[in-house]
């Protein structure tokens, strides 16, 4: 049993998940020190622990789990003679800081997010022997840290969904939760059939030798953008794939269909919840008069030919809208002069002021999405200890799918 990993991340993850419930913020120093050094460093403002209700010894407790676990491969790698393992830890951590700046540009997590998950992952790159699913990236590659976040969603994703129910039946929107589950129902078809399509690819790359356990990943990374751009190659591909599977075992192709229908479907429900809640539920709409001081908006407001404008979209949305149009430009909309924007610092002072002066000056409606924090250290401290005792919660799912 690894105990190093595992006594750093208990203490990460408790510490980070008590001040997230409390106060919504997540301290550096408990799970990477080393970004707050950079932070006096390069002069970054540090005053949350003065205005946060916490017990002054709290921001004094340095955890250094990112450090220990560069340190820790380090050392199994040089002592083993194994370059993959001596830069796991490192590597491990660049992989969870993308994971997690992927999360904050779609609007789901904030900065300290990021931190967490980076640290864990780099205390668990590789599948831990107590894990007893293992998914074929998780040995061999530092590639665990997709375990982790996938293990940390859907660990916490009931208690959303019932918690997202609750709020939408309290406001009356009832017709909100519909759309939920049967919005939506042809693209899910549609999906399940590419998924097919990928899956035959993927074994069939791997049978011949080419790729590996890898060989789906692959399929899936190359593939899915091109049938998400030429829907009607996606679609054929798939019905190709089933045929193919009917040639192979009637039975077997109709079970493969049925449970990747399922999958696709509960993705879609998933999607649409998270979806609902950056609409819905974590957002609300309020006064520039309540803005205060951290605040966190849940809308660009922008400057651009002389006008003042607001963009309420997503980044989710404009990601879908690049992959579909393949216009990547989407991804970064040409705004102009930023007033004030979903940043994890929230707002300023300066900036609530310039607001005040433009609602006052006739140039923007009075009416601002405000975010509501949800704390998420909890999740991904659940999620850390799933992958160390279990293993990878998608991964049982995929092999529950195909049968195995």
């Amino acid at each position: 049993m690894e105990i190093i990993p595992l006594v750093l991340g208990v203490l990460a993850g408790i510490m980070t998940s008590y001040t997230d419930i409390k106060t919504g913020f997540i301290y550096d120093v408990h799970a990477f020190p080393t970004l707050t050094v950079l932070g006096k460093l390069l002069g970054w403002e540090e005053d949350e622990a003065e205005e946060v209700d916490l017990p002054g010894w709290i921001d004094k407790v340095i955890i250094p789990a990112a450090e220990v676990g560069i340190v820790y491969y380090l050392y199994r790698g040089l002592t083993e003679h194994n370059a993959m393992i001596a830069t796991a830890g490192f590597i491990g951590l660049i992989i969870g800081f993308l994971l997690g700046f992927l999360l904050y540009y779609l609007g789901a997590w904030a900065s300290g997010d990021i931190v967490v998950l980076a640290a864990f992952s780099a205390l668990l790159p590789f599948a831990p022997d107590t894990a007893r699913i293992v998914p074929p990236y998780g040995v061999g590659y530092p590639l665990y840290p997709i375990s982790l976040l996938f293990n940390s969603i859907l660990a916490v994703f009931p208690f959303i969904l019932l918690y997202s129910f609750g709020v939408l039946i309290a406001k009356g929107k009832t017709n909100r939760l519909a759309e939920v589950f049967a919005g939506g129902i042809k693209t899910a078809v549609e999906f399940a059939l590419w998924l097919m399509a990928i899956v035959v690819v993927g074994f069939a790359l791997a049978g011949k030798g080419l790729g590996g356990p890898a060989a789906g990943v692959v399929s899936f990374v190359i593939l899915l953008p091109l049938f998400a751009r030429f829907r009607i190659v996606g679609d054929v591909a798939g019905i190709a794939a089933l045929a193919y599977l009917l040639y192979l075992d009637p039975t077997a192709a109709y079970l493969v269909l049925l449970k990747t229908l399922a999958v696709s479907y509960i993705l879609k429900v998933l999607l649409s919840t998270i979806s609902l809640m950056r609409t819905e539920v974590l957002v609300e709409e309020v006064t520039v008069q309540e803005l205060r001081e951290w605040d966190i908006l849940g809308e660009v407001i922008h400057e651009m030919d002389g006008r003042v404008l607001r963009d309420r979209g997503s980044g989710l949305e404009r990601f879908k809208k690049a992959l579909l149009s393949w216009d990547f430009k989407a991804l970064r909309p040409v705004r102009g002069r930023v007033i004030a924007s979903p940043t994890a610092e929230g707002l300023s002072r300066e900036q609530i002021e310039e607001l005040k002066r433009l609602v006052e000056e006739g140039k923007i409606e009075n009416s601002f999405l405000r975010k509501k924090s949800m704390p998420f250290a909890p999740a991904l401290f659940l999620g850390f200890l799933i992958s160390y005792f279990w293993g990878d919660v998608f991964w049982w799912l995929v092999l529950r799918v195909a049968g195995l």
